[in-house]
């Protein structure tokens, strides 16, 4: 199969600013921890285990250790959905921007050349990153908040990319380049790949951000396959991808903004 040059530039910037985003976030986390100077002999606390070697000092999560979970306010921070909403506006803007249809029709048209490529395996690949949180819980590799809080969270935030992509879908009423439906934009299965790449970000990017590399490398696996499937436009996975993160961003800052309320707890702000 022959992917398409357009395509696979995206895909690259795509993945080249997640990950950089994310090994920028636990670099921070790591920078902020007191240095412990203990010699060669590594220390083990209730959070890291801290080891001194030649002068550099390495923490390593311990896979069974809590994770601090965040101030309510950086869930909606400024800086944390600056991307997500630059997706969402590209998305936007590709639907009347001449440019930016002529990129969507040039990538389908390649996509055509190889029409014989069909597959089925981005129907259930978009659930893979969700289920991969639970799974890595169930291994015993503990995630930032408990079961019924991550659940109630991812709840929320299905239904909500839900309502949103069916409303956008019966509004904006744009074709697929198949030509089969006018219900293209935005990409629901991209939308619920990357609505669970966060949930996995949120969950475990403060213990590795290989965890979170590894869900957004999964979540535009899935768009790729949409475009390769020639049922969505460029412009519908990009927009689905901001959607997806950010309603899950916005499902836990609504969840602790509630659930103080409910549980009588002081939110953290």
């Amino acid at each position: 199969m022959k992917c398409p040059k357009a395509t696979s530039s995206f895909l690259f910037i795509f993945f080249t600013l997640f990950s950089l985003k994310n090994f920028a976030q636990i670099s921070e986390s790591i920078v902020s921890v007191p240095v412990i100077d203990s010699g060669s002999a590594p220390i083990k606390t209730d959070t890291a285990i801290f080891t001194k070697r030649d002068t550099v000092s390495k923490i390593v999560i311990d896979a069974k250790a809590p994770i601090t979970k965040p101030l309510l306010r950086n869930f909606l921070s400024a800086k944390s959905i600056l991307a997500p909403s630059l997706f969402i506006g590209y998305g936007f803007t590709s639907l009347g921007h001449n440019q930016l249809n002529q990129l969507n029709k040039q990538i389908s048209e390649e996509v055509v050349e190889d029409s014989k490529f069909r597959t089925r395996v981005d129907d259930y690949l978009k659930f893979a990153p969700m289920a991969g949180v639970y799974a890595l819980d169930a291994l015993g590799i503990k995630a930032k908040h408990k079961f019924v809080d991550r659940t109630i969270v991812l709840a929320i935030s299905s239904v909500l990319s839900e309502q949103i992509v069916t409303a956008l879908k019966h509004n904006t009423h744009q074709l697929r380049p198949d030509g089969s439906t006018y219900n293209s934009f935005p990409s629901g299965h991209t939308t619920t790949a990357f609505s669970g790449a966060e949930l996995m970000n949120q969950e475990y990017g403060a213990r590795s951000a290989w965890y979170s590399v590894a869900g957004y490398t999964v979540a535009t696996a899935t768009a790729t396959l949409r475009i390769m499937n020639n049922r969505h436009w460029l412009g519908d996975v990009i927009a689905g991808a901001g959607l997806g993160i950010l309603s899950t961003k916005f499902s836990y800052w609504l969840y602790y903004k509630i659930k103080p309320k409910i549980t009588r707890q002081k939110a953290i702000y």
